[in-house]
């Protein structure tokens, strides 16, 4: 399995090849921007080539931002058909990302070592609940991480 911590160039070479012709990719997560819901090194998602199709809210993507950094976010509203808001889920913050950034769209994710497919009943019900609570993710965040620790 590949490390998403790789570098954007080298996830390129590697793995654009396989997205295109039509491969399912897994990779793990590497950051905390998707937290609680995907945790860094210890989850894994599987990547297939993003379709216009897939432009739906609550999906997961994988986009490059101008800097060239890769990132894995949400989708949290659709402005028009090429462009998007997104944002992590330990995030209050949105970025608009234009469709052609878009690399891949996750299918299925790995979560504590269980695995579901984005249609299964779990993620529908956990991604309407967690975008429903936006408003309050940053009391929800502060005691999460309190907790946490």
């Amino acid at each position: 399995m590949l490390r998403f911590d790789c570098d954007s160039s080298e996830f390129s070479n590697s793995v654009n090849e396989l997205l295109l012709g039509g491969a399912t990719v897994p990779i793990y997560v590497s950051g905390n921007s998707m937290n609680p819901f995907l945790v860094s090194r210890r989850d894994v998602v599987w990547l297939k080539a993003f379709d216009e199709s897939d432009l739906k809210i609550g999906k997961i993507v994988l986009f490059r931002r101008k800097d060239g950094s890769l990132v894995l976010h949400r989708i949290k509203k659709i402005i028009s058909d090429v462009s998007f808001i997104v944002m992590g889920d330990a995030q209050t913050w949105y970025e608009e990302v234009d469709i052609n950034s878009v690399v891949a769209v996750v299918t299925t994710l790995q979560r504590k070592g269980k695995i579901r497919s984005d249609d299964s009943f779990y993620w529908r019900m956990t991604n309407t609940v967690w975008r429903l609570l936006f408003p309050f993710r940053t009391v929800i965040m502060r005691i999460w991480f309190k907790f946490k620790k």
